[in-house]
């Protein structure tokens, strides 16, 4: 048994995403600021945590919450200013916490000076991605991630330029030389003024098909085609991530790298982009995210899911990374991401036990741990959203899309309930920290509404409570730390075919952890096919010491065994 021990510093860490307009508000604008960063970074320490991420900080005219950046160099007045940054930075280091920032680059705000140029004419009119006209209409059918074509005409010049997301964010050209020289000097920027690392948004979609072909037609009542393959994993990708290495990367050999790949969708697509830590050192896939999608539609078409198919997209794909030397991210929640509760469990009964198993099932996989604001308290997704309440401009423009195909005044409460189960804005919620007003987060009226349960789901509830989710996950976090084989044992899957239970070993030469996680709402009975040993933690304080084979798992369980191998 074949177990790769090289410890590596960010493949032990904990890595905690904050989504800075939703953490802490200090100044009473109803926006959080990087000054209530600083002032929770002590009990960031206390949870476990190593890294700290920061969603985009930058100047930002704000249309997609910070992912249209229009100066990479200037912190958006929102959140602060630059000595606020710099303090932020200092004071996480001084108590051992690493920052990392985003790297948006596939893309600019249309309001940034290089953009301006382009449009104007100027110098850095190949910056961007510009087409002429294909039989009088946009240079191909491919649609945009929110909505609509991925094209934009321009009436000065006729011609259109390339948007994969919002009309707003202009993809830049990467087969541009002067154009990857500028992404190397932001890097180098930020890597000077002390940020540890970075997470790289969509950086699969830096390359495109080349040519632009028009998307196979699936639907003919669709005019703008989804299909994500046309639009990332093009085939210079590598190239130049092998670029930013030879640029930027080796001359910080500590610093840390993980890339947002959408349409990565098998394990042997991925390796190329990891294999031996370089030129990332992991990825975000999105199989387990896509997993109640349905295929080629957007997150609003929902289906069904068997348990066993995330065994197949997860197990399959740590499996494939332990063996030909790459590392998983373990990610199941993010800004971009509804709350984890109801899609894999439930938040509405047995939620203790559910976000506890979630928890556990998620800490312990192969791979680099992150965890996203809030999770650790077991938040959910709102209840309900009115069109009115919406920010997330996704929602926003599916909401209206559908409305335009309805007779006026006729009901939207079935697109206000897609958006509920999947909406960004669930996840982009201020963190429920006391039960005081506006949870704590403000003392003025927040930028979008706190969940309607912040009174019974917050940090000060569950501070110091011995049987909380808190309490659990900082458990949780203690023995991850302690206990090498949680990290750097060898993943082997338990019971492929159970559509109830996810159970799989960690092992080294010393001993092996046995994880069990029920994933269902009812009392089961559940016979284990391997040696169990001593149980070490669970999410019911019932559970005996000693466990047998023969298993009754009560709803939501979730129960760590370790055995010594010696």
């Amino acid at each position: 048994m074949a177990i790769n021990m090289d410890h590596k510093w960010w493949k032990e860490a904990v890595i905690y995403q904050i989504y800075p307009y939703s953490f802490r508000d200090t100044t009473g604008s109803g926006i959080g600021d990087l000054n209530g960063i600083t002032s929770k970074l002590s009990y960031l320490r206390d949870l476990g945590v190593d890294v700290i991420w920061l969603s985009p900080i930058y100047a930002s005219p704000m249309k997609d919450m910070g992912y249209d950046i229009s100066d990479y160099r200037a912190v958006n007045p929102d959140l602060g200013t630059m000595e606020d940054l710099e303090r932020l930075m200092r004071t996480a280091h001084e108590i051992g916490l690493k920052v990392v920032m985003d790297l948006v680059v596939n893309h600019t705000s249309d309001q940034h000076a290089w953009f301006q140029d382009s449009l104007a004419g100027g110098s850095k009119r190949d910056w961007y991605v510009w087409r002429a006209p294909k039989n009088g209409q946009e240079p191909n059918n491919w649609g945009a991630i929110f909505g609509g074509s991925c094209w934009e005409r321009d009436e000065r010049s006729k011609e259109y330029y390339l948007h994969v997301f919002e009309t707003s964010q202009p993809d830049l050209n990467w087969d541009n030389p002067d154009v990857r020289e500028a992404v190397w000097d932001v890097m180098n920027f930020w890597l000077d003024k002390g940020c540890d690392g970075f997470r790289m948004d969509v950086i699969n979609c830096i390359s495109k098909e080349p040519g632009f072909p028009d998307v196979p037609v699936l639907d003919s009542s669709e005019k703008y085609q989804y299909g994500l393959k046309y639009r990332f994993n093009g085939p210079k990708v590598l190239d130049y991530l092998a670029e930013m290495h030879d640029r930027v990367l080796q001359y910080h050999p500590d610093a840390f790298t993980v890339g947002e790949t959408p349409g990565v969708a098998t394990a042997d697509e991925a390796i190329g982009y990891v294999k031996g830590g370089t030129p990332l050192q992991m990825i975000f896939h999105f199989e387990h995210m896509y997993i109640d999608h349905q295929p080629g539609k957007t997150c609003f078409h929902k289906r069904e899911w068997r348990l066993t198919e995330l065994k197949d997209i997860l197990g399959k794909f740590m499996l494939y990374m332990q063996d030909n030397d790459g590392w998983d991210s373990l990610y199941v929640e993010n800004h971009d991401q509804p709350r984890i509760l109801a899609r894999y469990a439930n938040d509405d009964i047995h939620r203790t036990a559910a976000a506890k198993m979630l928890a556990l099932f998620h800490a312990t996989g192969r791979g680099t741990l992150f965890v996203y604001q809030g999770q650790e308290i077991g938040m959910a997704n709102s209840k309900q959203w009115t069109f009115e309440e919406l920010r997330d401009v996704e929602e926003i423009n599916h909401y209206n899309t559908e409305k335009a195909k309805r007779a006026p005044g006729a009901d939207m409460s079935d697109v206000l309930t897609e958006i509920q189960r999947i909406g960004r804005d669930n996840a982009r919620m201020p963190v429920s920290w006391t039960t005081g007003p506006n949870a704590g987060f403000s003392t003025a009226t927040p930028w979008i509404k706190v969940n309607e349960d912040y009174k019974e789901w917050n940090v000060e509830v569950q501070e110091g409570q011995e049987h909380s989710v808190l309490e659990f996950w900082r458990g949780l976090l203690r023995m991850r730390k302690q206990e090498p084989g949680l990290v750097y044992g060898r993943l082997a899957m338990v019971d492929w075919e159970s559509e109830d239970v996810y159970a799989y070993t960690r092992a080294t030469a010393e001993a092996e952890h046995l994880v069990v996680c029920s994933f269902t709402e009812k009392t089961m009975q559940w016979t284990c096919p391997v040696e169990v040993g001593t149980l070490v933690l669970s999410n019911y304080i019932s559970e005996k010491a000693e466990g047998g084979q023969v298993m009754e798992l009560q709803p939501y369980a979730c129960r760590l065994y370790k055995r010594s191998l010696k």
